[in-house]
């Protein structure tokens, strides 16, 4: 199998609907400030971190289902309990300082893409998801990445 499919190997109703799911990413983007006096993060970085950490949630849940497929054991057992991480990891990116929590997000978005492509190759999940995946993935990290530039330009 190829590491990549072409894009028109991707049904198109997830094709356009996870490039529709950029666009919260990018949209608190046009609006970014900080606060000058407290520098108290603007509402909508709190937007974007938000829905990044609900993103990511989505993302573990697509692993818990594909873990249901798989019979009872051992590996069942660690797939939902890691399924349960990107969850995890995206509330505590809510709880800690914008930055910090900028960079969990990415580091939670890049470990579950990896992951995701790594499935895929596997024949877990299918070949077309390796390359909608790499492609949202790299959507949102820029995203987040431009948040945390922004931020620092603006603090």
């Amino acid at each position: 199998m190829k590491l990549f499919e072409s894009l028109d190997k991707i049904p198109g109703s997830a094709l356009w609907l996870g490039l529709a799911g950029l666009l919260p990413f990018w949209l608190p983007l046009l609006v970014l400030n900080t606060d000058t006096e407290l520098r108290a993060p603007s509402r909508a970085l709190l937007v974007q971190m938000g829905y990044g950490a609900i993103i990511l949630s989505f993302l573990g849940g697509i692993r818990w289902g594909a873990a249901l497929k798989l019979p009872r054991g051992p590996l069942q057992s660690t797939l939902f309990v890691l399924s349960v991480l990107p969850s995890l990891a995206g509330f505590a990116a809510l709880l800690l300082p914008a930055t910090v929590g900028l960079v969990m997000l990415i580091g939670g978005f890049l470990l579950q893409g990896v992951w995701d492509v790594q499935a895929a190759r596997q024949d877990d999940l299918p070949p077309w998801y390796a390359t909608l995946r790499a492609l949202l993935t790299t959507g949102a990290v820029l995203a987040l990445l431009a948040a945390i530039v922004l931020r620092a330009g603006g603090s």
